[in-house]
C-alpha cells in the first residue's frame, strides 16, 4: 500500500486531500460497486448512522435504503389499514399537489436564510436552523394540506372538463372551487379577531380549526421525520464548514488530524456514491473521471483549520479539550470550494473559520426535489383521503376532512399507548 504522501499530492487549506488517489488503491471490484457492503474493519465498525434509514450504527446489509424503507412504509401501511386510514386509489392528484405546496414553501424559506438572514448548516447556536426547519416542515404540510383540499373538491369538475374538452374554458371555475374549499377551512380561524367580538359558535369553531391545523402541523413533523429519515436543518443551505445538508453518515476521524487510511477512503467512496456529497447532494453520476478513480474526498468535519483554531480557545486549551471530527464524503467541487474559502479566510486572519462557507458563500440546493418534500403529499392523502370527494359542498368537505384529523389523531395515541404498553413488558 502507498503511503499518504504518495498518493496526496495537496491539502488544502479546509485539511483535505485535494489530489486523486492511485489506482492501485481501487483496484477490488466490490469497492467499486455502491451495493457491496462495508467491510469489518475496526474503522467502519465506528461508522456513526446519523440520518436517514437505519439504526444508530449502519450495518453491513446489502441495500440499506431500500431495506429501510420497505420495512418503514410496511409497518405504516399495514397500521393504517387496520384502521381504515388508507387513502382510496384516486388519491394521486391531491399528493402532487400537496407535495409541490410542500416544495414551494421550504423553497422560501431557504431562499429566506439564504439571502436575507445569513444561515446556513453552520449557523450557531445549532439549534437555529433546526428550529427555521421545523417551522418550514409545519407550515410546508399545512400549506400541502390547503393544496390538497383545493385539489380534491375540484378534481370532480376537472375530469367532466377534460371529458367534455372544455378545460381552458371552465378553470376560473375550477379555479374559483377550490379558492372557496380553502377559505372554508381558513375562515373560521379569524387571526385578525379579537376572542371578544366572537359568539359562542365562532369560538367553538376557531378553536376545532387551530386544533385541526396542529394536527396537521404535527403529522407533518412526524412524517417528515419519522418516515423519510430527513433533517430539519437539512432544509437550510449547506455550509462549506460544516456538516452539509445532504450528510447522512459520518466515519469518526483521529484526535490528529491524520487523514482517513485506506480501508476508511474506500468506506467513503462507498458512502459517497450511495448518498453522494454531504455538501451539494451529487453522486457523481454523469462525472467524467475514470472508473477506478475515487469520486469523492474524505472531508473533515469541522476542517482541520476550523478545529485547531477552536481547540486553541482559552476555554478549551487549559484542559485539552479538543473538537471531535467526522469523515464526510465531498465531491472535489466543494472540496476545492472549501479549500478556496478558507484559504482566503487564513490569509485575512479570520477570527471565527466557522462562519467561512456560510451565509452567501453557502451552498444553495432549494431547487432540488428531495424525498423529504414528499411529507406534503403524503399529510395531503393521509388527512383529506379520497372519500371527501363525495362531500356535496365546501363545508362537508372541511368537516369530513376535520373528521378524519380527530381519526389521525386518536390513532398516534392509541399507537403511543401500545408502543408503552410493549415497553413495560419487555422492561419487567
Amino acid at each position: 500500500m502507498k503511503s499518504m504522501n504518495d498518493t496526496c499530492s495537496s491539502i488544502d487549506a479546509g485539511g483535505s486531500c485535494s489530489s486523486s488517489l492511485s489506482s492501485e488503491t481501487y483496484l477490488d471490484p466490490s469497492i467499486r460497486s455502491p451495493s457491496s457492503s462495508f467491510s469489518s474493519s475496526p474503522e467502519v465498525a465506528a461508522i456513526d448512522f446519523i440520518g436517514r434509514h437505519g439504526s444508530r450504527y449502519f450495518q453491513q446489509q446489502n441495500n440499506p435504503i431500500l431495506e429501510s424503507i420497505q420495512s418503514t412504509f410496511g409497518t405504516i401501511r399495514n397500521q393504517l389499514q387496520a384502521n381504515s386510514m388508507l387513502p382510496g386509489e384516486n388519491i394521486l392528484p391531491t399528493f402532487v399537489s400537496g407535495t409541490l405546496a410542500f416544495y414551494s414553501t421550504a423553497f422560501s424559506s431557504q431562499f429566506l436564510q439564504y439571502k436575507f438572514l445569513k444561515m446556513s448548516t453552520g449557523t450557531r447556536p445549532t439549534i437555529l436552523p433546526i428550529t427555521v426547519g421545523a417551522i418550514t416542515v409545519a407550515l410546508g404540510s399545512w400549506m400541502g394540506h390547503l393544496a390538497g383540499l383545493g385539489t380534491t373538491a375540484a378534481w370532480n369538475t376537472v375530469q367532466d372538463a377534460w371529458n367534455e374538452n372544455k378545460l381552458l374554458q371552465r378553470l376560473p371555475e375550477i379555479g374559483g372551487i377550490a379558492r372557496r374549499s380553502v377559505e372554508e377551512m381558513t375562515r373560521p380561524m379569524k387571526i385578525f379577531v379579537d376572542e371578544a367580538g366572537l359568539n359562542e359558535r365562532e369560538r367553538k369553531e376557531r378553536k376545532d380549526a387551530w386544533l385541526h391545523a396542529g394536527r396537521i402541523c404535527i403529522l407533518g413533523l412526524l412524517t417528515y421525520k419519522a418516515i423519510f429519515r430527513s433533517h430539519y436543518s437539512s432544509l437550510s443551505p449547506s455550509s462549506y464548514t460544516a456538516r452539509g445538508s445532504f450528510a447522512r453518515i459520518g466515519i469518526p476521524a483521529p484526535p490528529n488530524f491524520n487523514y482517513a487510511t485506506r480501508s476508511q477512503r474506500e468506506n467513503i467512496e462507498r458512502i459517497g456514491r450511495w448518498w453522494g456529497c454531504h455538501t451539494c447532494g451529487s453522486r457523481m453520476i454523469f462525472s467524467n473521471l475514470k472508473k477506478n478513480v475515487p469520486k469523492f474526498h474524505g472531508d473533515h468535519i469541522p476542517p482541520v483549520s476550523v478545529a485547531k483554531q477552536i481547540n486553541s480557545r482559552w476555554y478549551r486549551k487549559p484542559f485539552r479539550w479538543k473538537v471531535s471530527q467526522k469523515f464526510y464524503p465531498q465531491c472535489r467541487n466543494c472540496s476545492n470550494k472549501q479549500g478556496g474559502l478558507l484559504s482566503k479566510a487564513i490569509s485575512a486572519g479570520h477570527k471565527n473559520l466557522h462562519r467561512v462557507g456560510g451565509g452567501e458563500e453557502s451552498y444553495f440546493h432549494g431547487k432540488r426535489l428531495r424525498i423529504g418534500h414528499l411529507t406534503g403529499g403524503a399529510v395531503a392523502a393521509v388527512s383529506i383521503g379520497n372519500e371527501s370527494t363525495s362531500a356535496k359542498n365546501e363545508a362537508e368537505l372541511v368537516e369530513s376532512t376535520h373528521e378524519r384529523g380527530r381519526s389521525v389523531q386518536d390513532w398516534l395515541v392509541g399507537l403511543s399507548t401500545g408502543l408503552k404498553e410493549q415497553i413495560k413488558i419487555l422492561l419487567r
